[in-house]
């Protein structure tokens, strides 16, 4: 437990010296909000509800879609990739701690940061300007956060996976943008999975990606049930699990192939 708290640490002083980037995105994200805010204002016009969700419950969900989307870009696929593209991957191949401890506990030190000094603060500006409503409950807002950090198990899966794909690409970026757009749709970042016809969302709402945005979200509005949040919740354990199954095959898969190769 030590060495991971030191891994998120480490990570977390890291991005504190990126502290004027970090700004620029968050005004980023702002901006983005804010022409999200003003379109579904013009859809809604002469509109009390729209698939369920009333304006206050769509501003809520366009700010904090917003922010859960915005840890698509980057991820630790980015710092997998570095590793290959510089080499030093045997390096931390031979550390005390396993690839995917390392890689988790960074990617935990990025998101810690990432709540501290995006989340709250862009979360915060975004309701007190745009009068967005809060969580259906107190019950209802811890499942929120216990969905957010399943979410993130998820995520670190799926980047973990496309890491890996750099020791066969040239370039991670190419990659990287289209999991982030592909992300971005499938999880209900740009628009709220409801609005796909009903099959589609049906699909949707089953696969791992639901979980990232669409499933914490409609938590914490109030739109499911208890036993529909303890399903939802129970699926993003189930994809954890696969997920975390699939990237533990292929990566010794990966290595095993560079291991031979490399002598």
């Amino acid at each position: 437990m030590k060495k991971f708290y030191y891994l998120v640490r480490m990570t977390f002083l890291e991005k504190m010296a990126y502290t004027k980037a970090v700004w620029f995105n968050t005004i980023g994200t702002l901006v983005s909000i804010f022409s999200y805010y003003f379109l579904w204002k013009i859809v809604f016009m002469g509109e009390n509800e729209l698939v369920g969700f009333t304006m206050g419950e769509m501003i809520t969900y366009v700010i904090l879609s917003k922010v859960l989307s915005s840890q698509f870009a980057g991820g630790i696929n980015m710092q997998f990739a570095e590793w290959v593209y510089e080499g030093t991957i045997g390096t931390e191949l031979l550390r005390p701690v396993t690839l995917f401890y390392t890689l988790f506990a960074r990617r935990s030190g990025e998101f810690a940061y990432f709540i501290l000094w995006k989340g709250i603060p862009v979360s915060l500006i975004s309701f007190f300007i745009l009068r967005g409503v809060g969580p259906a409950g107190a019950g209802e807002f811890l499942l929120f956060l216990i969905s957010v950090l399943l979410a993130l198990v998820i995520l670190f899966y799926v980047e973990f996976m496309v890491g890996l794909a750099s020791f066969y690409t040239l370039s991670m970026f190419g990659m990287a943008f289209t999991k982030t757009a592909v992300l971005s749709i499938l999880s209900g970042g740009v628009v709220p999975l409801a609005l796909f016809p009903e099959g589609v969302a049906r699909v949707f709402g089953l696969l791992p990606f639901a979980g990232m945005v669409s499933v914490p979200l409609n938590i914490f509005l109030g739109k499911y049930r208890l036993e529909e949040c303890m399903g939802y919740m129970g699926l993003q354990i189930f994809w954890c699990i696969i997920m975390g199954a699939i990237a533990h095959l292929l990566y010794h898969m990966v290595i095993r192939k560079v291991i031979v190769q490399g002598g």
